[in-house]
This record gives structure tokens, C-alpha cells and sequence, in this order.
């Protein structure tokens, strides 16, 4: 070991020893001396130059620290997505084509695409996402309606600021998107939990909580998590409420592109007479999430001054994601892929059902909403849904305990995705593993 002072090998013998190029050793010696770890005396040789030691009990190495997986609860090294509620079908999604449109916008990038660019979004991404909405969910609206956001956290976050929220009333479903409540919390939002029935939200009762609430935060369309839609009775009276009390409504459209019975129902933005529906989208369940990338509709009159906001917190977006999601959506990769994709949802869902059905008979109850990527299993006995979660993720999965996304303590179930199971036999061994985590 050298200390400070010491006189290091000249770069001929240390070269002779370690039986390595003498230039390898030369660029080694300059790097040091660069950083001042080694100090030059000419003719006298180099020599370490480290006054100072640390004090104190050293931070462990990096090996020693537990990587904590990206999945709750999980500790094995390679996630699982079988059962992961959210996940798009990993194994179908087109590699070969994304590849082909990513290499070739990389190698067109011009000077333009790496200067600043529109905080609003890519131009023409934001008209082929007009021109997909129109078509597949009945949005009518100009592309300087939609604003590009960082997913649906990003949308929602953005859209806090630019409503000015402090200190207003906002409805949510109960239960409701986990997420979607912790970053409201966090916002120091005054969340109102109304709860819904097999109609969905109970809009009545949300008027009778909080008459005078700013917002209210649905997903008409598919409910998460219970998955039941909108009916059209409360569709017409939260527009009729929204209309009366000048509040806004966030239609968070995640996976209403999956139905497996019936033409996808309209969207709630589509019968919005009041102009107060924003319509909020992501393409992290059609595509994949490490896009991060979602988009939001927004009523004529808060253009404006949420565009107004984008320059303050819009300037993180990436261009190249939205080049080639542009491309695929223009290329009609996009429509092809969800077809496909709607195709083979439904199919998964059945192994799905089927396995779970075999394996634990009358212990669950599997919901009969046919439509998109998750699956609901209420429990039938008197075991704890958070106990179940957590002794199966610990074998390297990552389910949900619905009583986690709910203030209403009757709740007991699991929220289990099936995009990601393949065959019986996958379905079947998933099933095991979870039926031994029950008491």
C-alpha cells in the first residue's frame, strides 16, 4: 500500500512487471497526475500526493448495498412481469420495426432537432395524435389542443399548476389510481374520495361532499381499478355538474383502446357539450412505459395559459421518443399493433381467468369486465389481501392489494395484470405460488 510521499515505479518497470505496453502505463500516470494524485519531481520520479484522510467510518462499497427492484416488495434480481397490473405484452411488442424507424431518425437528426424544442410537444406528433383520437375515440380537436406531457404522473402534475388548485376540493374515485392519490397528496391537494358502484362514480355523492369542488379526477372508460365503465346516466350528469359549478373533469383514458366485447365505448371528452372534459392519454400501456410519454386534450380555453405554464414546466420532454412515436402512428404501425394487441389481450385474459379459477376454486371471484389489462380477484374469505401481496411479491412478483387503493375498508381483493401470460402453464404456476401465500 502507498502513502503520501511515497515514489512510484517509474513507468519502464512497472510496465516490465505488470507485462503491459509501457504506453498503457504512460496514460495510467498521466491520468493521475491530471487529477493530482500523482505529483511530478522531474528527474526525481513521480510520487503520491494525499495529504489528507478521510475521517469517519467509510460509505460501504456499492456491492454491499441492496438494490431495491423496481417492483414493490420484490427481492428477486429479475423481475417477473406475470400477473404486473399495467404492463403491456413485452413479448409482442414490434422490436424490429421500432428499431428500423429509431435508426433512421437517428441518423436524420438535423441541427434543428437538437436545439430547444416546442414545450407544447412535437408538431407533428401532437396532428397524428388528433387525427388517432378523432378516428378511435370520437376527441374532436386541433392539435394545439394537445399538449405532449412526461405519462400521465407528468400530465396530471402539469395540470395541477396550471388550474391552481391550492386549497380547492378535487373529486377522486374510491377506490382509485394509487399513484395518481399519492401525487395529489404530495401536491398538497384536498382530495374528496367519492365512492363509486357498478354505474361507476357516484356523482351524487360527490356532489352532496364537496359541491363547490374545482376537479374531478375519473377514468370512465375502464375504472381502476374495480373496471366497470362509466354508465351513461352519471356521464351526463358530471358534464351537467361540471357545467353548473364552472369545475373541470380529467379523463384519464389509460387502456380504454382494450375492450373484448363490443366497439370501445366514446369517450367522456366526446359528449363534453361544456368544453370542460381534459382528455388525458399515455402511451405507456399501448406501447410501453419507459416511453414516458403521454398527451393531454385540452378545452379551448385553457390553451392559453397552459401553454403559457409549458415554458415554466414542459422543458424536459425528449424529441427523439416523440419522433419515432410519431413515425409509428403515421406509418399505421400504431393502429396494426393495437389490433393485434386486442386480440391477444382477450386471449391472455381467458388463460388467465382459467388458471386462477382451477387453482383456487371458490376462494376468489374474478370480475367479469371484459376489457383492459387487469384483472380484479376478490377474496371470498377472511384472508388479508395486503398480507397475500406481500408474501407473493416477495417471490419476485409485483401484484396490488386493492384495500391499498381504497379509504373504504370492505375492499378486499387483488389486482393482477395478464398481459404478460403466455400459456395455461404459466398461468397455472403463477396461480400455485399465490394460492400458497394465502393463510
Amino acid at each position: 500500500m502507498l502513502n503520501n510521499g511515497d515514489r512510484v515505479p517509474s513507468t519502464r518497470v512497472l510496465a516490465s512487471e505488470l507485462d503491459v505496453a509501457r504506453g498503457t502505463v504512460e496514460s495510467a500516470y498521466s491520468m493521475l497526475l491530471g487529477e493530482g494524485i500523482l505529483i511530478s519531481r522531474g528527474q526525481a520520479g513521480s510520487y503520491i500526493n494525499a495529504p489528507f484522510k478521510l475521517v469517519g467510518n467509510p460509505i460501504p462499497a456499492a456491492s454491499k448495498i441492496p438494490i431495491k427492484s423496481p417492483i414493490a416488495g420484490q427481492n428477486s434480481a429479475s423481475p417477473s412481469y406475470v400477473f404486473l397490473p399495467g404492463s403491456p405484452a413485452y413479448d409482442a411488442f414490434p422490436r424490429k420495426i421500432w428499431s428500423r424507424l429509431a435508426s433512421r431518425r437517428m441518423r436524420s437528426l438535423s441541427a434543428s432537432d437538437f436545439s430547444y424544442r416546442d414545450p407544447l410537444g412535437y408538431l407533428p406528433l401532437r396532428q397524428s395524435i388528433a387525427g388517432y383520437l378523432r378516428l378511435s375515440r370520437g376527441v374532436v380537436c386541433e392539435p394545439g389542443q394537445i399538449f405532449i406531457t412526461m405519462g400521465y404522473q407528468g400530465a396530471l402534475d402539469f395540470l395541477v399548476r396550471c388550474l391552481s388548485l391550492g386549497g380547492r376540493d378535487v373529486w377522486m374515485e374510491d377506490p382509485g389510481y394509487i399513484l395518481a392519490k399519492k401525487l395529489l397528496d404530495e401536491l398538497g391537494i384536498n382530495l374528496v374520495r367519492v365512492p363509486v358502484d357498478h354505474e361507476g362514480l357516484i356523482v351524487s355523492e360527490g356532489i352532496r361532499l364537496s359541491p363547490e369542488a374545482k376537479l374531478a379526477i375519473v377514468t370512465p372508460s375502464h375504472h381502476s381499478p374495480l373496471g366497470m365503465a362509466l354508465s351513461w346516466s352519471r356521464r351526463m350528469q358530471l358534464l351537467d355538474w361540471t357545467g353548473k359549478a364552472g369545475a373541470w373533469v380529467i379523463e384519464d383514458d389509460y387502456d380504454g383502446e382494450f375492450r373484448y366485447s363490443g366497439y370501445p365505448l366514446p369517450s367522456l371528452k366526446s359528449l363534453d357539450q361544456y368544453d370542460r372534459v381534459i382528455y388525458a392519454g399515455t402511451f405507456s400501456k399501448t406501447l410501453f412505459p419507459a416511453l414516458r410519454l403521454g398527451y393531454v386534450v385540452l378545452p379551448q380555453s385553457l390553451v392559453d395559459v397552459c401553454a403559457e405554464k409549458a415554458h415554466l414546466f414542459q422543458s424536459g420532454m425528449p424529441i427523439t421518443s416523440q419522433l419515432i412515436v410519431n413515425d409509428f402512428i403515421a406509418e399505421g404501425h400504431f393502429s396494426r399493433h393495437l389490433k393485434k394487441m386486442r386480440a391477444l389481450y382477450a386471449e391472455r385474459r381467458e388463460i388467465t381467468r382459467k388458471g386462477l379459477t382451477n387453482i383456487f376454486e371458490d376462494k376468489i371471484e374474478i370480475n367479469t369486465h371484459k376489457n383492459g389489462m387487469h384483472v380484479l380477484a376478490k377474496l371470498m374469505g377472511h384472508d388479508s389481501d395486503k398480507a397475500i401481496v406481500t408474501g407473493f411479491n416477495k417471490l419476485g412478483y409485483g401484484i396490488h392489494a386493492l384495500s391499498n387503493w381504497t379509504a373504504d375498508s370492505s375492499h378486499n381483493g387483488l389486482i393482477l395484470g395478464f398481459t404478460n401470460i403466455s400459456n395455461e402453464k404459466t398461468a397455472e404456476h403463477a396461480a400455485r405460488q399465490l394460492r400458497e401465500c394465502f393463510a
